[in-house]
């Protein structure tokens, strides 16, 4: 990676490849077999302040507006440290780990010392997510939400089916915020879409995304799922395309309904893999 630059490669060899954006550590690009399998907007913008629209951003320490900061917090629009430039393992596979800790940016808005770890992995089919939170205040209770906003591309959304869901309890945001339980075996989207479901298992399935494939996520100690589509509302969006929304979900493993409170000197370690199946 050559001094200043912006992205990072991980590079597995038969077109299996993963892109990084040091803005927000947002990963931008994961192709499998040179398929992409990751949604970007065309009219996203990359002028290294605001999010970046598309790929998998980071949200911390806060989901949603906020009163204090940037919405979805400030970890995704603040350029992070490579703290291991992509290495090959012994088993082939291609790993990178990332950095962020406070700034007085963060502190000015959110004033508490962290530092976030994140770790990559590309597998063959496979990309794994390690993220660790360390709170290394002597005598501070440090509360945060955690997520990945990941943007799934698929041929058409409407025709995407994300099985594991039944039964959780989930928060409408369409809705007045009103709490609702899944009846589905199968959550379609067909509309403007944005629901937080809770205690959600540690394995997700959306089928139909590229090539007609399955998309599995599995996830540790990230409790919530996410999904959203924001159908005509993009039309509103200046940096999303007005007829893009067909080609896009956003299905995303956090912590967000309740923060998680770190006691002073310990972490806070979570988990997601994407499989394509």
């Amino acid at each position: 990676m050559a001094s200043g630059s912006t992205v990072v490669g991980l590079d597995r060899g038969n077109n299996t490849t993963c892109t990084i954006n040091l803005h927000g550590a947002t990963v931008v690009s994961w192709r499998v077999n040179n398929q992409e399998q990751i949604f970007v907007s065309k009219e996203a913008v990359f002028d290294g302040k605001k999010a970046i629209r598309g790929g998998i951003p980071i949200v911390f320490p806060q989901f949603g507006l906020w009163n204090y900061g940037p919405q979805h917090g400030f970890a995704r629009i603040m350029r992070w440290n490579v703290e291991r430039p992509p290495e090959r393992l012994p088993t082939g596979d291609v790993e990178a780990i990332f950095s962020l800790s406070d700034t007085d940016y963060t502190r000015s808005v959110w004033d508490f010392p962290f530092r976030l770890t994140y770790r990559l992995i590309l597998r063959e089919k496979e990309l794994h997510f390690n993220l660790a939170v360390y709170n290394p205040s002597i005598d501070t209770m440090c509360p945060f939400h955690l997520l990945l906003h990941t943007y799934f591309k698929v041929p058409d959304v409407r025709r995407c089916q994300i099985t594991g869901l039944f039964g959780c309890m989930f928060i409408d945001k369409t809705r007045d915020n009103n709490m609702y339980q899944e009846t589905r075996d199968v959550v379609t989207v067909n509309e403007w879409t944005d629901r937080i479901y809770q205690c959600t298992p540690q394995e997700i399935m959306i089928t139909n995304v590229v090539s007609g494939r399955k998309m599995k996520i599995q996830k540790y100690n990230l409790s919530d799922t996410v999904i959203w589509n924001p159908w005509e509302k993009s039309k509103e969006m200046a940096d999303f395309g007005k007829d893009e929304y067909p080609n896009m979900i956003c299905v995303e493993s956090g912590q967000v309904s309740q923060p998680i409170i770190l006691r002073p000197g310990t972490t806070f370690e979570a988990s997601q893999v994407l499989q394509v199946m």
